[in-house]
């Protein structure tokens, strides 16, 4: 009892102005940590630039603007366009933006077996390809050297086609070991070709259809389908307006087995599945062909001649009658006397009947087996231009370029 009073009797004891001026002290005290505290927060809330807090600010707007940060992850010219591309030497980028990923997929389905120098997948044949510049440079030398004979006398254009290994071939083989980059080897051949000579190459055209039917299955040809792709091209480089699909009037031979088929010893799947030729008539009716076959003997034929009961293996042949020396398309609705050269081989067949709308004459050499001077030529025959058309397995085969630069020396 006397702790409890005796600590009643301190409480009472306690002077106001004692209390009143620690409260004093303390208020004094919480202004001068406050003012302290406000000290430190400052240099955040500043707008100003403060010494080096500023390059490490992590919500900086200005960094993507500055050129001298192209390093920076949100750089609006990334390395990829377009407009600057990496490799400025490399002819045929990779990262072209007209490249295999812009086209349409093909699949790889379907048993695979390799003969000599063609593989089948399932019922489709390809013609295995290796690009070989000795004999692409003599065939560049060649029209090179045709060209500055004709210089002032025509035009000269050269048309590449590529197999249909560069082209239908599926995604996963397209230019591997087998079947190399025919994009590439297209792109080295237009390389060599002088200023003068229009090139009209037709990989990224080609391309851009692969999914339609314009390479046959059994064989190593281009379709009629194919050839009107190239001949589209063709009058973009002339610059004359082509006719649509819709213009002309369609055959069809069902039945066509190819080379294909044969060098396959005439695998059952293909044999099963023959390829139909689909033939495009010309517009004009009234145009007229005569061949000149390897013994001399003039012939008067038709421009697609009708092939159905045929032997298999023979269709193509409705082209212009096939492989012949010397052929003479005149087309009488065609009033300017204008005429063309179409230097070819068997390429050239399913391209030739587009052309006959165009010109009042047409002269077609297959250098195989014409032994005329193709400048001679040109300059009795009036023409106005020379259209070399050749696939590029013929641009690796040392006779053929032989036998053409026969016709130019």
């Amino acid at each position: 009892m006397n702790n409890r009073y005796r600590g009643r009797r301190r409480r009472r004891g306690i002077n106001p102005l004692a209390i009143g001026l620690c409260v004093a002290v303390v208020a004094v005290i919480l202004l001068a940590v406050n003012i302290i505290m406000d000290r430190h927060k400052k240099p955040q809330q500043d707008p100003e630039p403060s010494g080096p807090v500023e390059p490490v600010e992590p919500v900086d707007p200005t960094p993507v603007d500055d050129p001298e940060t192209p390093e920076d992850p949100v750089d609006p010219t990334p390395t990829d366009d377009p407009e600057t591309p990496e490799d400025p030497v490399d002819p045929t980028p990779t990262d072209d933006p007209v490249g295999p990923a812009t086209y349409e997929p093909i699949e790889l389905t379907g048993e695979q077996q390799q003969y000599e120098s063609v593989y089948r997948i399932g019922n489709t044949g390809f013609e295995m390809y290796t690009y070989v510049p000795e004999t692409a440079e003599r065939y560049a030398a060649a029209v090179n050297e045709a060209a500055r004979q004709m210089q002032g006398t025509a035009d000269v254009y050269v048309i590449t086609v590529p197999l249909s290994s560069g082209v239908t071939m599926p995604d996963e083989l397209l230019g591997t070991s087998l079947f190399g980059d025919q994009k590439k080897a297209e792109s080295k051949v237009v390389s060599m070709l002088g200023d003068g000579i229009k090139a009209v190459p037709l990989y990224d055209t080609l391309m851009s259809h692969r999914t339609e039917y314009i390479y046959f299955r059994t064989d190593h040809h281009w379709t009629a389908l194919g050839a009107y792709y190239g001949y589209r091209a063709f009058c973009q480089a002339k610059g004359i307006t082509p006719h649509e699909l819709t213009d002309y009037w369609i055959e069809e031979f069902p039945g066509f087995l190819g080379t294909f088929y044969k060098d396959s010893g005439g695998n059952g799947e293909m044999g099963a599945n023959p390829d139909t030729v689909v033939a495009y008539h010309p517009v004009t009716t009234t145009a007229r062909l005569v061949f000149t076959d390897q013994n001399g003997q003039e012939t008067p034929w038709k421009i697609i001649f009708p092939v159905g009961d045929w032997r298999a293996d023979m269709k193509y042949n409705t082209f212009i009658g096939g492989d012949n020396p010397y052929t003479v398309i005149t087309n009488p609705e065609v009033e300017d006397e204008s005429a063309c050269v179409v230097v070819k081989e068997s390429f050239g067949n399913a391209f030739v009947p587009y052309l006959a709308d165009h010109y009042h004459t047409v002269y077609v050499l297959d250098y195989r087996y014409w032994t005329g001077n193709l400048q001679t030529f040109v300059r009795e025959s009036g023409a106005e231009d020379v259209v070399f058309v050749n696939n590029l397995s013929a641009l690796r085969n040392s006779f053929l370029m032989g036998k053409l630069r026969g016709i130019i020396d």
